[in-house]
C-alpha cells in the first residue's frame, strides 16, 4: 500500500509539472522572425493571432516561398530580417513550399482574422506554375488545416487534398493539440531548442560540421545545370494553369481590400541555367505573369535578371550579399 501511495504521489506531481509546463509554454513561448521549417498548425494560428493584435496598417506582411523564407541562411540574414534593419516593420510569413496557391489561402486566412497589414509582399517564382513542382496545386498542411474551410468549393476543387480531417488520426490529433500546448507545438519547440528538426539532427549536423564532412559534401553536390533539368515548364500559361486562377484571385482579393502589395518576379540564375531558361517563351511566361498582376493592380519589381551568378546559391536561392541586394532594392518599393 506505501508503494502505490507513493507511486501515486510521484504521478501527481508529474502531472502536476507536466500542466505547469504546458501552461508556461502556452503563455510565453516565443515568436521567432520568421516560421519553423516544420512549423504547425497552432504554432501559426498564434503567429496570425499575434499579428491581428497589432495596429492596422503598421506591419509589412511578407508571403512567399523559400526564397523570402531564406534557404540555408540564418534568419538574421535574408532579406525580411534586412529590410527591418533599413526601418521598415516586416513580418515574415514566408515558408519552403510557398505557392501562388499558398499565397491566396495565407491572404484569405489574415483577412479572416482581421489583420489589415500595410502592404504585402511577395515573390511570385516562375518554377511553381509546372505542374510537375512539389507546390503545384497543394497547400501547405498546416496553412490548410486553418484556412481550408474559407476557400470555395470551386477552389478546392484546383487542389489536391493535403489534410484528411475526416480520418480517426486527424481527429485525435486536433483534439490533443487543442488542449496540450506542448504537442501542439512540438516540431517548433524542437526546432527553437535545437536549431533542427530535433537533437539528433543538430548533433549530426554539428559533427559533420566538425569532422570537414558537411564541406566535401557540399563541394561534391554544387548546383549544376544538369541537376535543374525540367524544373522549369516552358509550355505557355494561361488561364488553365492552377498557378495562374490563384495568382489572379490573389492580385483581386488585394484590390478589393485596398491593400497595396509588391510582388517581386522571382530572380532566377540565368549563368546557371541558361541552356534549358534562355529561350524566347521564358520571357513570354514571365511577362504574361508580369501584366497579370499589374491589371490586378499590384505593383511588380522584376529582378529577374538582376544578379549574377555569384550570388545565388543555386537556381533561385541567394545568398547572404544577395539577400542584402534585394533588400535595397526592394526598401523603396515598400516605403512608398
Amino acid at each position: 500500500m506505501k508503494l502505490l501511495g507513493a507511486l501515486g504521489a510521484a504521478a501527481l506531481v508529474f502531472f502536476a509539472l507536466l500542466a505547469t509546463l504546458d501552461l508556461a509554454i502556452g503563455a510565453w513561448f516565443p515568436s521567432f522572425d520568421r516560421l519553423s521549417e516544420n512549423f504547425s498548425a497552432p504554432y501559426l494560428e498564434r503567429a496570425v493571432r499575434a499579428l491581428a493584435k497589432e495596429p492596422a496598417g503598421s506591419e509589412v506582411v511578407a508571403i512567399g516561398d523559400s526564397v523570402l523564407w531564406g534557404y540555408k541562411l540564418p534568419v538574421t540574414e535574408n532579406v525580411t530580417t534586412q529590410l527591418h534593419r533599413s526601418g521598415l516593420a516586416v513580418r515574415n510569413l514566408s515558408f519552403e513550399g510557398g505557392s501562388p496557391a499558398n499565397t491566396y489561402a495565407f491572404l484569405r486566412l489574415l483577412l479572416a482574422n482581421g489583420v489589415r497589414p500595410r502592404a504585402v509582399l511577395f515573390n511570385v517564382n516562375q518554377k511553381e506554375f509546372n505542374p510537375s513542382d512539389s507546390a503545384y496545386q497543394k497547400i501547405h498542411p498546416s496553412l490548410d488545416a486553418l484556412a481550408g474551410n474559407l476557400l470555395t468549393r470551386d477552389e478546392r476543387a484546383q487542389l489536391l487534398p493535403t489534410v484528411d480531417r475526416t480520418s480517426i488520426e486527424a481527429r485525435l490529433d486536433a483534439w490533443i493539440s487543442a488542449h496540450w500546448h506542448f504537442y501542439a507545438l512540438r516540431s517548433d519547440i524542437r526546432e527553437a531548442l535545437f536549431n533542427q528538426v530535433d537533437a539528433a539532427h543538430a548533433l549530426d549536423n554539428a559533427i559533420q560540421i566538425v569532422s570537414g564532412a558537411k564541406a566535401r559534401f557540399d563541394a561534391e553536390h554544387r548546383p549544376t545545370p544538369a541537376r535543374f533539368e525540367g524544373t522549369y515548364d516552358l509550355s505557355p500559361l494561361d488561364e488553365k494553369n492552377v498557378s495562374v486562377i490563384f495568382l489572379r484571385k490573389s492580385a483581386a482579393l488585394l484590390a478589393r481590400e485596398r491593400i497595396p502589395a509588391v510582388a517581386l518576379l522571382t530572380p532566377t540564375n540565368h549563368v546557371l541555367l541558361h541552356e534549358f531558361i534562355d529561350t524566347p517563351q521564358y520571357g513570354k511566361n514571365l511577362e504574361f505573369v508580369r501584366r497579370l498582376l499589374l491589371r490586378g493592380g499590384v505593383r511588380v519589381v522584376n529582378l529577374d535578371r538582376t544578379f549574377g551568378g555569384g550570388e545565388f546559391i543555386d537556381n533561385d536561392h541567394l545568398t547572404a550579399a544577395g539577400n542584402r541586394r534585394l533588400a535595397e532594392i526592394l526598401e523603396p518599393e515598400l516605403a512608398r
